[in-house]
C-alpha cells in the first residue's frame, strides 16, 4: 500500500534540538514497503535528518531512522524489528 497521513502521529520534540520521535499505523502495509526508501516522502516537509519513526507493519513492527531528505526523498536506514 501507499503511506496514509492520517496514519501518523507525534512530532514529539518539534520546536527543540532533540530528534522529533513519529509513530505511524502501518498495518496495511508490508514491513518491506514501510522501510522502502521514499516512503515517507509525503512527509518530508516535517521530518529532519535523525528523526525516529516507530512504525506497525503487516508482519512485525519496525523503528526506523531517517538519515537524509533531499528534494521530498525521504532516506530511511538503522531499521530493526521491534518484535
Amino acid at each position: 500500500m501507499a503511506f496514509d497521513r492520517t496514519g501518523l502521529s507525534g512530532n514529539i520534540g518539534a520546536g527543540s534540538n532533540a530528534p522529533k520521535f513519529f509513530t505511524y499505523d502501518g498495518s496495511a502495509d508490508t514491513k518491506a514497503a514501510v522501510i522502502a526508501d521514499s516512503f515517507f516522502d509525503e512527509i518530508a516537509d516535517v521530518l529532519a535528518v535523525g528523526d525516529i519513526i516507530i512504525s506497525t507493519s503487516t508482519t512485525v513492527p519496525v523503528a526506523l531512522y531517517i538519515v537524509s531528505i533531499s528534494a521530498a526523498d525521504v532516506v530511511v536506514t538503522g531499521y530493526v524489528a521491534v518484535a
